[in-house]
């Protein structure tokens, strides 16, 4: 597997006995944001100074957690770094075909050949932007197109967007894409099933973030804790565009309290 080797997450167990696995991921390729690639450090370190009680149980006690490191990224090259994520999820899967793949950008970009390599038949993408641009400034391959790729391959469901262009809303009116805000989202009993989980940090407002596109008037914490809370359990996850470049870091708290209510979900008990 095409990882570095760098793993200081607290809890580790062996891949083929995980519940789920975390992934880092730290490229800024077809980025605004040139520091998004710390977000998995600064996940990595946020969650090593949270406790894990959820107020009623440890959810380490429940679930089995095995870091496998950063995927070694290619700079310069979305290809490559692409088929990279891809092969690493592949090889991930080829032990563990149950594990959970809970990654960490990098910027938003990483979720498309993360959508290409688990093939869920719905992506809940839950960002500020919709990020269905066909291109961005002449090139295919953006944090601003990767949703419009994806759209290709499953069902997208866009939840607070906040900020779109022309394109973006003709396509998403042309091809049935689902657009909820916050409010709307958190009050649907959607049966989803088989779907993967996108959350830009810039869902939030920057109140509560640093992140590279900014938006004002963005979601709380409690609202999105809420939505999680409330929806099904997905199959897979993602969280991107994590601007901090310092520790402590109150998005990587913010990033790692969503995991954490994501991976309550699959305690059975719960």
């Amino acid at each position: 597997m095409l990882f570095h080797t760098t793993k200081s997450f607290t809890v580790e167990h062996e891949l083929k006995q995980a519940n789920a696995v975390f992934i880092g991921i730290p490229s800024s390729e077809g980025s605004l944001s040139s520091t998004s690639n710390f977000g998995p450090l600064i996940v990595r370190e946020s969650l090593k100074l949270m406790e894990d009680y959820n107020g009623k149980e440890n959810i380490f006690k429940f679930v089995k957690i095995c870091d496998v490191g950063d995927v070694e990224v290619v700079p310069g090259s979305y290809e490559l770094t692409a088929k990279r994520i891809k092969e690493t999820i592949s090889d991930i899967k080829s032990e563990n075909k149950n594990a959970f793949i809970i990654a960490i950008g990098g910027n938003h970009l990483i979720s498309l050949p993360l959508v290409e390599a688990i093939k869920p038949k719905t992506v809940v993408q839950l960002d500020a932007h919709a990020d269905l641009r066909s291109n961005y400034l002449g090139n295919k391959f953006m944090q601003q197109t990767w949703a419009y790729h994806a759209s290709k391959l499953a069902k997208i469901i866009l939840v607070g967007t906040r900020t779109w262009n022309k394109e973006e809303k003709e396509y998403a009116q042309r091809n049935g894409i689902e657009c909820y805000t916050v409010e709307e989202f958190a009050k649907k009993s959607l049966d989803l099933k088989d779907f993967h989980l996108s959350i830009d940090v810039d869902i939030f407002d920057p109140a509560y973030v640093e992140t590279g596109l900014p938006e004002t008037n963005g979601a709380t914490p409690e609202q999105i804790i809420k939505i999680i809370e409330t929806m099904s359990k997905p199959t897979s996850m993602d969280i991107t565009e994590i601007a901090d470049n310092k520790l402590p870091s109150k998005t990587g708290f913010l990033a790692g309290k969503l995991i954490l209510k994501v991976l309550e979900k699959l305690v059975k008990k719960y």
